[in-house]
């Protein structure tokens, strides 16, 4: 049932999307943090004994999928991520869907295939604060950038590092949501590399590692690398946001996902957050509508 487990610290493994692996906080107080692992273990869990707290590490459709199962817990989230879980229609934003019709497929994969459903927060987290929950204690990392909300916690006396969607995969890190920030999550990434823990946990792909900052500064590279091949790119000459997008630097060649999402426009929304820090740092200029290195 637990692929890891260490003081009241469980790691219980989910699949792919809409799914994710959770966190169950076995303690006086019982947690799930990222509540879309497995429907039956969730359930099972709360049976044995109610769990009395459901924390999303951020405001995505795949961290809440079985959230509404457990209607007697309180939900706790970060308060900059609020508003995607009032309102299915705020979480559709964040996506920026460009038609009507990817909207409504936007709408329906949230509501049908990850089972949202609104849900107000009974207590909105900050940044440092310390939650109890017995002899477990956890202090809140904010690590925005992910989404504005995105946390990571700390569990104090185990040393455990849960870091939610900064999933150390090789697939490097996401900022392409309409309020995404790529300097924010560099920040952020810099930040819980200097925190010393013995394990780190993640929602996504293999979810245990050693606590081994390296595994944080090698996924920090990954931007570093699509930035270079940006920029290699451009040296050929100044070139449009869809030429830069059809390079598939980030993603490769154009394909579908979730039946309708087209993942160049993830590459075209995280090539354009690339551009604008290149232009704030000076070394991209835009002319008549295409982007040039400047000098």
């Amino acid at each position: 049932m637990f692929e890891f487990e260490k003081g009241s610290i469980k790691f219980i493994r989910g699949g792919k999307y809409p799914h994710c692996h959770t966190v169950f906080v076995d303690d006086e107080r019982r947690a799930f943090i990222d509540a879309s692992s497995h429907k039956d273990v969730l359930t099972a869990i709360d049976r044995e004994r109610q769990v009395d707290i459901l924390i999303a590490s951020h405001g995505h459709e795949d961290h809440t999928m079985y959230n509404a199962l457990f209607p007697r817990a309180q939900f706790w989230v970060h308060e900059q991520d609020a508003p995607v879980f009032l309102d299915v229609e705020n979480l559709v934003d964040c996506y920026a869907p460009e038609t009507e019709a990817q909207r409504a497929q936007w709408k329906e994969l949230i509501e049908k295939v990850s089972l949202y459903e609104p849900r107000k927060p009974d207590r909105l987290l900050r940044d440092g604060e310390v939650l109890d929950f017995g002899n477990t204690h956890c202090r809140v990392i904010h690590t925005p950038g992910h989404t504005p909300g995105h946390c990571a916690f700390h569990f104090l006396e185990d040393k455990v590092l849960y870091l939610g969607d900064l999933d150390l995969t090789q697939a490097g890190p996401y900022y392409g949501d309409v309020n995404g920030s790529l300097n924010d999550i560099i920040e952020s990434l810099n930040r819980i590399a200097t925190i010393e823990v013995e394990t780190y946990l993640t929602a996504h792909g293999e979810g245990i590692f050693d606590g081994d900052p390296s595994y944080v500064t090698r996924y920090l590279g990954i931007i570093e690398e699509r930035e270079e091949r940006l920029i290699d790119f451009l040296s050929g000459g100044a070139k449009s946001l869809e030429e830069i997008t059809e390079q598939g630097i980030i993603y490769g060649p154009p394909r579908v996902v979730a039946g309708f999402w087209d993942l160049s426009l993830s590459e075209k929304a995280m090539m354009k957050k690339h551009l604008e820090r290149l232009k704030e740092q000076g070394r991209v200029v835009v002319d008549n509508g295409f982007f040039l290195l400047a000098g």
